[in-house]
């Protein structure tokens, strides 16, 4: 029952396995964002605010702890088209990111302690075996979310936007 248990837990936070729990079918290949919205079980989410009129939900995990933030999203070979991680800081810091370990491209979109995007990242490629470049805000930040390369494109997400949180508890 341990060997099981410990199996449960590395395949739902890293998927590095290629089998699906719980017995549902998962086609990621043309998951929407109202797929995701009914099936996640995620229940804290953000909207990123990016007009008067118009936001874009994202189902988060959060990375609130050292340990946490320093693991991030390495290891994960899917992330769906609406979720992401955020990371939340304690007070507004500019540490640089860097992407070993991970296994997909992605965008970053920082945010001040009053939820305003300050920088965002875009297509930010995992490292190589030989290049691991430091990804630093230009101006401190309190939030991160870490989606799929080409969310901000396709969302229309600028340094206009804002962010509100939807966050059941923090650590």
């Amino acid at each position: 029952m341990f060997v099981v248990a410990i199996f449960w837990f590395i395949q739902s936070r890293f998927h590095i396995f290629d089998v699906k729990l719980g017995g549902a079918q998962q086609n990621t290949e043309t998951d929407t964002q109202e797929n995701i919205e009914t099936t996640s079980t995620l229940t804290n989410s953000v909207e990123i605010v990016t007009g008067a009129n118009t936001s874009v939900k994202v189902n988060v995990e959060l990375a609130d702890t050292a340990d946490e933030r320093r693991l991030g999203l390495s290891f994960k070979k899917y992330l769906g088209d609406y979720d992401g991680m955020l990371f939340v800081y304690n007070t507004e810091t500019n540490a640089p990111f860097w992407m070993k370990d991970m296994q997909i491209p992605i965008d970053m979109i920082f945010f001040d302690s009053q939820g305003f995007i300050v920088d965002i990242k875009e297509a930010q490629a995992p490292c190589t075996a030989t290049y691991c470049p430091s990804i630093v805000s230009k101006k401190s930040y309190m939030y991160v979310l870490e989606v799929n390369s080409s969310f901000v494109e396709k969302n229309n997400i600028s340094e206009e936007g804002s962010l509100v949180l939807h966050i059941e508890s923090l650590n």
